[in-house]
This record gives C-alpha cells, structure tokens and sequence, in this order.
C-alpha cells in the first residue's frame, strides 16, 4: 500500500476551469483534502484551462478529460 501526501493540506484556493469553447465549468474556492490534493469532476471529452489561486501566487495549465487522459495530475505549481 502506498499514499501520497501534498505540500498544502486542508488550504483553500481559487480554482477556476474553462474549456475550449469558454464554458467555466468550475469557479469556486476549493480546500485542498487532509493529504493536500483536491478533486476536480470535470465532463468528458474536453480541453480545460486550469487556473489556481493561493497564497499570493498561482498556477495555470491544461488538463484534458478524453479516454487516455490522466486522471491525476500533479504537475501544477504556485508560482
């Protein structure tokens, strides 16, 4: 058995998710969980800007939701 654990447990942040077509799809403050990392439920078949906002820094990318997509992602950074 193995676990991972995140640098920020039980934060809150600004999360907002767009898709292509410029749908937000997600525009809340979002706690990270006791290990540091937070769920997103996002539909499938899309391309989605990501944005996170926290501690005066923020992080920004592209997930995408088809079959082949990762289903957990951890490269997103404050900066």
């Amino acid at each position: 058995m193995s676990s991972c654990q995140g640098e920020l447990p039980e934060k809150k942040f600004d999360v907002r998710a767009t898709d292509q077509n410029g749908n937000v799809l997600v525009n809340e403050t979002i706690a990270t969980l006791r290990n540091g990392f937070f769920e997103l439920w996002l539909p499938r078949d899309r391309r989605i800007e990501l944005t996170i906002q926290g501690f005066d820094r923020k992080a920004q990318g592209v997930i995408e939701t088809f079959d082949k997509s990762k289903t957990c992602v951890t490269t997103f950074r404050l900066r």
